[in-house]
Formats: structure tokens, C-alpha cells, sequence
């Protein structure tokens, strides 16, 4: 394997490794999908990936430009292990879900548009314990998710949307704002979680159920349970920066100091070469929303030169006060209907707009702080980002050069947006998923991981613009992107990352664009050459 660092020598190698106690004696980072310490303690709250990108479907790759749709999607309740019974996963009631789109360039306020969720679960078979029940015998599978053929449901959780534009921000919330209630405000059922093939004969078929569309804005809905599509080796990257790599020894009796790659190996998409993706099997929680590009540019209309960027970033939020009930001692046969029940205004708890900037950047006593700041705000981390951390610690670790700080080439790759004024002391800084809307979305067959990054098995540039940075799909290889973005021309020159490139499930090519869930009784959580 040709191995291309720069100003790499024997010695460095030696001293970086040396140095690899400094490291080992500091505090470590949260892990990704628990990127903080309050969060990783409120899996129902934690956003776990945010995704905007121009609707791949054929239906939409086949609509005029005008007409094109833009879907956003949060994620939350990482690792879910699919046979977690007899409680599955569900959204929580007392969190407000909020997608916030800034139309305007701005990088400011919430009062351009704002896509909100709650849930209210309803308890429809109190006596159930696990099928057969009791008395009744055995339960029919579940095949709706309401009626008769939800029988086999022992709750079910609904859920309502609402489009908010022109909003007041005060210390109370969003006030005054012009509110659409999608389906007349009607609940909408969530899917629930993929139990099994004797419980649920077709689940790909009671998710298509699951899809609602509100024919007055041509918003397109889903809520429920699918299989994670983030991959990453992430006790490598977070056993401080411990990549494995191949059997290559590019200096003899020494280990690879970075998990180097041939152009090869790095064009092959649907190859996980090395890796291990410890997603692998695992499920998440989806919100989908499918919006028509018309409702999001700040005039109107069909995206263009001028109005066709949006920043894009999501937050859950919960009350003030959490109010526990406790032991009902003084009705014990007749128990209150809700243990927990939140009081005051709903204040932030977490966001998240680019991948793995809580994790990478933000360092560990100021976690929490950045969850509950807004994007508009992120000045007060800029130190973070110009002095940026990861990259020291790879080239700590491996003695391979990264560029000097400050880094204004991340500040301006993650906060601000393109064409805004490139003075360094000029702001505002936003941390924002930023979505050219004017890009046409690439078919799903043609779609590369590593989006305007991605090359041939030559080496040679054959740019997908339709992914992340412009965005993010469900299946953008961020890992390698960011790891390559933090170390810079002898990164990328070399195609170092962390041997993870997709999800097994693949690209999927329809809405909500994340696959089938892995059900509780097949599933498996696979490494390399399995």
C-alpha cells in the first residue's frame, strides 16, 4: 500500500505513541449517541442523528424542480437492542420534539419555521402481560396500528404536528405564532417497535400505514421505530483514537499509525473493510417530515440562487419541573393515571444539527451547556472549534500533521454559511445542517457515501453534491468526512477512516428513507467478514 504523509518520520511515530498517556490521563469523551452527561440519562430527549436532504424517491427524482420536496428527519433512543421486551421503545409524552428551519440566512431567532411533535399515549389492553392473555386466548398478530387488528397492542401512541412561521420568542417559548395543524390537528398512530415475526407478520406493511399525508401543505408524516443507519467503529474512535487498521506495515516492524486506505478500498461503498460498526443490528426512533420546497424558502417559492439554502438543526425539550407522584398510598387499588407530570414553561435539553460536534468538539465540562444553547449562540464556543482538539489528538496519536490552529476552516465549514462574510471576527456563528435545496437529489442507486468527497477506484473526483456537507443523508459516511476534515490534506490524501462505511441494510430507497427495524427475535449484530 503507497502510503502518502507528509513530513512522517520514524521518529515522529515513536513520539507520538509515547505521548499517548498524556491522552489516556485526561477525561474521555461521551460516546457518540451520548454525547453528553445529562442527555446519555434521558434516552427518550436524546437526538441522536439529524438528517435534511431533497427527497430521493422516485417519486420525487421524477418531479419537476419546482415541485420537489425536502425531507428532515430526528432520530432519538440510541442502541435500542431489538428483543428488549416486554417494554418496547416509545417517544415520550412529555417531551416537545421541534424541528427548526431558518430560511432567511439569518443564522438567528426561531421564528422562521418551526415543525413541531407531541405524543400522547393511550393504554388500550391494561390487563395484557404477553400474549396469549389470560382468559381470552391466544391474541391474532398485529396487522394495524388501530382497530381490530391492533388488538395484539397493549398501548398505542399518536401523535400531532404542527407548522409554526412568524413566532414571538420570549422567555416563555414560541407565542404568537401563524399556526398550521396538520390533519385539522387529528392524532396520528406512531409504528410501534418490530417485535417479531409471530406478533407481526409483515412490518414492512404496518409501516406503510404509518405514513400519513395532509393534503392541504403536502406534508408527508412518519413516526415510529426503524433500524439505525449512522455507522461508525466507535470504540476504536473513542478508546482515544484507536483506528484499527489493515494488515499493511508501511514502515517495517511498526504499526500503521493511521487506518490508510488504497482509493480502492475507499470507493468500494457497500464495504465495511475493517471496521466495526457497533450499530450493527441496533434500532432508533424516527420522526420523518416531508415538506414541499415552496414551504420552506422564506418567499414561496421554487428554490433558487437566492433562496434556496436553509439551516437546519433540531432540539427536544422538556418542563421545568418533573412532578413524581410516588407510592400511591392513599388509593393503592385506584392509582393516578400518570406517575409523572411535567410543570412550567418547556426549556431545551438537547440539540443537534451536524454530526459529531457535541462528541468531537465540544469539550466534556461544557456538554451540557452546548445542549442547552442555542445555535444562534455558538460564539460562546468558538475556542472550541479554532482550537480544535480531535485533530491534536490525532496527530498526538499518530504523528501525522494536521493543519495549525486557529482552524477558521472549520468555524467556516460548520457555522457559517457559504458566501458569508469570511472575516474571522465577523459572526453570526451558527451551528446549522445547511441544505442547498437547489441541488438535485442523486438516485438512490447512484447515491456515494461520501458525497462531494467521493472518487473512483483510481483516485479520480466523482463528486456526489447531494450529500453531506450539503445536508446529510441517512447514509453520508460522516465519520470518515469529519475524521478527514480534522486532519486535513494528509487525511484525505491517504483516505483515512475508520473501516465503517454504511449500514448493512444499505441505502433505502423510500420514505422515511431509513430501513426496516431489525425485529427482537432474528436479530444480529455482525463485525467484518460475517
Amino acid at each position: 500500500m503507497k502510503v502518502k504523509f507528509n513530513n512522517l518520520s520514524i521518529l515522529t511515530i515513536i513520539t507520538s505513541l509515547a505521548l499517548i498517556a498524556l491522552i489516556l490521563s485526561t477525561p474521555g469523551w461521551a460516546a457518540s449517541h451520548r454525547e453528553a452527561p445529562l442527555i446519555a440519562l434521558d434516552p427518550a430527549a436524546d437526538i441522536t442523528d439529524v438528517y435534511a436532504f431533497v427527497s430521493y424517491d422516485q417519486a420525487n427524482l421524477s418531479r419537476p424542480p419546482e415541485d420537489r420536496k425536502v425531507t428532515l428527519i430526528m432520530n432519538v433512543i440510541p442502541g435500542q437492542e431489538p428483543g428488549s421486551g416486554p417494554n418496547y421503545y416509545a417517544f415520550d409524552d412529555n417531551v416537545l420534539y421541534q424541528f427548526i428551519v431558518d430560511n432567511d440566512r439569518s443564522g438567528v431567532g426561531l421564528d422562521d419555521l418551526v415543525y413541531e411533535v407531541r405524543f400522547k399515549t393511550e393504554v388500550t389492553s391494561p390487563a395484557q402481560f404477553i400474549r396469549p392473555v389470560a382468559g381470552v386466548g391466544p391474541l391474532p398478530p398485529i396487522t394495524e396500528l388501530e382497530g381490530v387488528g391492533a388488538a395484539g397492542l397493549a398501548s398505542i401512541q399518536r401523535y400531532t404536528v404542527t407548522e409554526l412561521r412568524n413566532c414571538r420568542v420570549t422567555g416563555n417559548g414560541l407565542q404568537r405564532c401563524d399556526r398550521t395543524e396538520l390533519f385539522g390537528g387529528d392524532f396520528k398512530p406512531t409504528v410501534p417497535s418490530n417485535i417479531g415475526p409471530r406478533t407481526i407478520l409483515d412490518y414492512e406493511d404496518l409501516a406503510a400505514q404509518g405514513i400519513f399525508t395532509d393534503q392541504s401543505t403536502g406534508i408527508r408524516v412518519f413516526a415510529g421505530q426503524r433500524a439505525e443507519t449512522f455507522a461508525i467503529d466507535l470504540g476504536a474512535v473513542f478508546d482515544t483514537i484507536n483506528p484499527r487498521v489493515e494488515n499493511a506495515t508501511p514502515i517495517p516492524g511498526f504499526r500503521p499509525p493511521l487506518p490508510v486506505q488504497t482509493a480502492a478500498e475507499d470507493a468500494a461503498d457497500a464495504v465495511n473493510p475493517f471496521g466495526v460498526n457497533n450499530f450493527s443490528g441496533f434500532n432508533i426512533n424516527t420522526i420523518a417530515i416531508e415538506v414541499p420546497i415552496r414551504r420552506l424558502t422564506t418567499d414561496g417559492q421554487p428554490a433558487n440562487a437566492n433562496n434556496g439554502t436553509i439551516g437546519v438543526w433540531a432540539r427536544t425539550l422538556r418542563q421545568q419541573i418533573t412532578l413524581r407522584r410516588g407510592e400511591p398510598l392513599l388509593n393503592a387499588n385506584n392509582p393516578p393515571a400518570a406517575f409523572i407530570e411535567g410543570k412550567g414553561p418547556f426549556v431545551q435539553v438537547s440539540r443537534m444539527a451536524n454530526p459529531l460536534v457535541n462528541e468531537l468538539i465540544i469539550r466534556f465540562g461544557r456538554k451540557d451547556f452546548w445542549n442547552a444553547t442555542l445555535p444562534e449562540d455558538e460564539a460562546l464556543f468558538l475556542n472550541a472549534y479554532r482550537n480544535l482538539d480531535v485533530a491534536g489528538a490525532l496527530q498526538l496519536v499518530s504523528g501525522v500533521p494536521v493543519p495549525p490552529n486557529p482552524r477558521e476552516d472549520i468555524v467556516r465549514l460548520l457555522l457559517k454559511y457559504n458566501g458569508q462574510n469570511p472575516d474571522p471576527n465577523v459572526g453570526p456563528f451558527s451551528e446549522l445542517l445547511r441544505l442547498n435545496m437547489t441541488v438535485a437529489p442523486t438516485p438512490p442507486a447512484q447515491i456515494k457515501r461520501l458525497g462531494p468527497f467521493a472518487h473512483d477506484t483510481a483516485g479520480a473526483a466523482t463528486p456526489d453534491p447531494a450529500g453531506f456537507p450539503n445536508g446529510r443523508r441517512p447514509d453520508d459516511d460522516v465519520t470518515d468526512i469529519v475524521v478527514r476534515a480534522a486532519g486535513g490534506p494528509n487525511y484525505f490524501a491517504n483516505f483515512v477512516g475508520d473501516g465503517v462505511g454504511i449500514n448493512e441494510k444499505g441505502v433505502t430507497a423510500d420514505f422515511p428513507f431509513l430501513p426496516t427495524p431489525f425485529d427482537g427475535l432474528n436479530r444480529r449484530h455482525i463485525d467484518p467478514g460475517e
